[in-house]
């Protein structure tokens, strides 16, 4: 069977990759919930043959692995900072994953909420702080028009003030990102398809 045609077909890819992004992050989020109830630990796999432990793997590329106390890294997502550094960690990626993937299409049309993301993308690539190298000339970057946002319709803004603050977890926090990640994988969706790109 074959695909439709699409009006642009990258950026509709791109848009479903933010839109999985945004709910794998729910997914983590839930994952890490079910791990911090005393319960989780029965859900161990069994102690195999050789191991005192139950034991969990992580592949190589060479086909070798490495080999970890479950139940041991399990019981690690009661660590409050584990946990914070796991969230900073997720949506830095996930900032880095649609970034890059933007930038190999020089940013679309460069709408404001892709503009946005692009700066928040550059300031986790740079010790998480902005990292604005031309005030003087940038492209309006806000969520101002975006699809998803607070309920108090929160507004977030590049400036040139910017440089050198904090991007995560000061400038906007997780569900921020979320609410711009989810904005971008819609605006692209309706930019493939050939939709109206705003309401």
């Amino acid at each position: 069977m074959s695909q439709p045609l699409r009006a642009n077909q990258a950026a509709f890819e791109i848009g479903q990759m933010a839109e999985r992004i945004h709910g794998g992050y729910f997914m983590h989020v839930a994952a890490i919930q079910i791990a911090r109830d005393p319960r989780a630990v029965a859900l161990s796999p069994n102690v195999e043959a050789g191991q005192i432990v139950p034991v969990g793997y992580v592949f190589r590329n060479d086909g070798t692995r490495q080999i970890f106390h479950f139940t041991h890294y399990l019981a690690q997502a009661v660590d409050p900072d584990m946990v914070d550094d796991l969230a900073r960690i997720w949506l830095a990626g996930a900032l880095l994953r649609i970034g890059d993937a933007l930038a190999r299409h020089q940013y679309f049309d460069h709408a404001p909420e892709l503009e946005l993301l692009r700066h928040l993308r550059n300031g986790v690539a740079h010790a998480n702080l902005f990292d604005i190298r031309h005030p003087n000339s940038l492209r309006p970057a806000h969520n101002r028009d975006a699809w998803i946002r607070s309920d108090t319709n929160a507004v977030f803004e590049i400036t040139p003030n910017l440089q050198g603050q904090p991007v995560l977890f000061d400038f906007m926090g997780p569900g921020d990102v979320l609410d711009l990640i989810s904005s971008v994988g819609l605006y692209l969706i309706r930019m493939g398809n050939g939709d109206p790109l705003r309401p």
